[in-house]
């Protein structure tokens, strides 16, 4: 078995630290051969050892992404307990900030890969699941399989027919605040701002334009703050399809009436809204541009209106001093 704590020390020669790094995820591993369940069954599992397994992995200590990472290919895709464990062992680093951020990439790729497997192996196709969510005698059974899945940080949503898994952001940020660097803190606040403002002031459902408009300043203003943050090529595609989608229309709700050619009264209201509350900042240079175009064509569609995208700068730039 492991031992209790488990430091990986840097060598003079460096050997140290490469024998380290290879023996790690083997030493790691068997700890835990014959133990791993899917997790897939609802209810208390037969073996309760792999509780007091996490908590020992808080007391693994490694030291950099690249240990994290090492460890993390050696975890089993299978067993939604893994998840808990890849946290515990992120909680117990002593990596630096630079390397806890890229250590969170790692973590969220890992725990991508989880729902991958458990989404081919448990959902595709599954009819008799499908059934138990949409039938009101079979949906505590629905109920308990979503609760097994927000245990591990999982949320399930049914939609169109179709499953749907997604980490869950508040779940990640109380298992890991204080192992955090200040930016992976406020990118996780912002994931979990943007979870949550579903509601506008009033109580009332927020419209698909200001909801675009919420990603668009909260990114924005995410990337101004950290610019050489480890998910900026992300958070920038994120921006970005906001953007689009903010001056295009959705597929659900597109931009003009397919009939009378004129801009939708929810998205002219929404830009109304951005311009007032946002004149200064880089994006709304671009909402404002848009608008005076929309205004000069009577804010009915007009061909010249699809040229404008190719000329928009989507990298945010802070606001001059």
């Amino acid at each position: 078995m492991m031992e209790q704590s488990l430091r990986l020390r840097p060598s003079p020669s460096g050997y140290g630290v490469f024998l380290a790094l290879l023996l790690l995820p083997f030493l790691w591993v068997s700890c835990f051969t014959g133990q791993q369940q899917n997790g897939a069954t609802p209810g208390k599992p037969q073996d309760n050892s792999w509780s007091e397994d996490t908590v020992r992995l808080s007391m693994l200590v490694v030291p950099h992404d690249a240990a994290y990472a090492s460890v993390l290919e050696n975890l089993g895709r299978a067993d939604l307990r893994n998840i808990d464990r890849s946290l515990a062992i992120f909680a117990g680093s002593s990596a630096d900030s630079l390397s806890r951020d890229s250590m969170l990439l790692s973590v969220n790729e890992f725990i991508t890969s989880v729902m991958l497997e458990y989404y081919e192996n448990k959902l595709s196709g599954n009819q008799k699941l499908m059934e138990q969510f949409t039938t009101k005698e079979a949906m505590s059974e629905a109920m308990k399989l979503s609760a097994l899945l927000e245990k591990h940080g999982i949320l399930l949503t049914l939609r169109e027919g179709e499953f749907y898994l997604e980490p869950d952001p508040s779940f990640l940020y109380n298992r890991l605040e204080k192992a955090l660097s200040a930016s992976s803190r406020n990118y996780l606040q912002t994931k979990i701002q943007l979870a949550g403002s579903t509601m506008d002031g009033k109580n009332q459902p927020v419209t698909a334009p200001d909801s675009l408009s919420l990603q668009m300043i909260a990114w924005e203003k995410f990337l101004i703050n950290h610019p050489a943050y480890v998910l900026k090529d992300e958070i920038l595609a994120s921006y970005i399809d906001a953007m689009t989608l903010y001056l295009t229309g959705t597929e659900d709700q597109p931009l003009f009436d397919p009939v009378s050619k004129v801009i939708d009264p929810e998205f002219k209201a929404s830009y109304q809204r951005y311009l007032e509350k946002y004149p200064d900042r880089e994006s709304s240079k671009t909402v404002k541009k848009f608008y005076d175009l929309l205004s000069s064509k009577g804010f009915k569609y007009d061909e010249s209106l699809d040229l404008f995208l190719t000329e928009v700068n989507f990298i945010p730039m802070p606001n001059p001093q």
